[in-house]
């Protein structure tokens, strides 16, 4: 088996555990490439030895770095935690012996929705795993934006922005924007207003062949699209971003026989978000 181990030169986790989790890899038999991440670092390099999965070792911001680029291989990701909460990861860093259950078959392989994130304007087309975010930025300023989907009807809303989620990004920044939890494995769109100026306001969930298009209603109103949290990109005045389920999936590796509602138990309710 080839495995390709992939660390965030950011994240707080030191060489000294990466190197473990390769010894112990190379114990059970496999051939281990190791690729340390730098910032703005394209990570589809570490792929190039065709490996047949990757380790991804961080927090969640790693991997979803890792799953959404791995994608472009079809590669399954198992994310070790080495950060403060680890909802994706598949271990903990401080049990290495688990990975013996690659070895013995004892894992599933889930695949993840991801979207495709079109800022007209721009010639790029982005992935996301979590969510796509259209604001104003750092700026704590209302914001009149427009969501419109395949019926052609408009939704408008006045809030610091307006978050379109995939189920895996429900557990992520919706819902701390007050979204609800959905299972990863429910193919849909999860719209959720960001601290909207309204009573009423509340997420809505949208089938998964939905295309949906934002925009800001004030022309003069500077807002950006963010992606993942990791790319801000400005947007030029009345640009519509479209957001659609991409064609590519992500896979995570999930050891043992944890189910989703384990994990959430564990990550988010008995252990109050990780911190404990």
């Amino acid at each position: 088996m080839r495995i390709t181990v992939v660390n965030n030169q950011k994240a707080q986790v030191s060489l000294a555990e990466v190197r473990r989790i390769c010894d112990v890899l190379r114990v059970f038999g496999a051939q281990v490439a190791q690729h340390t991440l730098t910032p703005d670092e394209d990570p589809e390099k570490a792929f190039c030895d065709a490996p047949d999965l990757v380790v991804a070792i961080g927090g969640d911001g790693t991997i979803v770095h890792v799953a959404k680029h791995a994608a472009n291989f079809e590669l399954p990701v198992l994310g070790i935690n080495g950060g403060h909460l680890g909802f994706l990861a598949g271990m903990e860093i401080g049990d290495p012996e688990v990975l013996r259950l690659l070895f013995d078959g004892t894992y599933t392989v889930e695949e993840r929705m991801l979207l495709e994130v079109v800022p007209a304007a721009h010639e790029k087309r982005y992935l996301a795993m979590n969510e796509a975010v259209v604001s104003r930025g750092t700026l704590s300023r209302l914001v009149d934006l427009t969501v419109t989907g395949d019926n052609g009807e408009a939704i408008r809303y006045r809030a610091d922005g307006i978050m379109i989620a995939t189920p895996t990004g429900s557990t992520a920044y919706s819902l701390s924007a007050g979204g609800p939890v959905i299972d990863p494995l429910v193919s849909c769109l999860l719209l959720t207003p960001i601290c909207p100026h309204s009573l009423y306001a509340r997420s809505l969930v949208f089938s998964a062949q939905t295309t949906l298009c934002v925009r800001s209603v004030d022309e003069r109103q500077k807002t950006f699209l963010t992606v993942d949290g990791e790319v801000e990109i400005p947007l030029a005045a009345g640009e519509t971003v479209t957001v659609r389920q991409a064609e590519k999936k992500a896979r995570l590796i999930r050891l043992g026989q944890q189910s989703f509602y384990e994990v959430l138990d564990r990550k988010l309710i008995s252990r109050d978000g990780g911190w404990k």
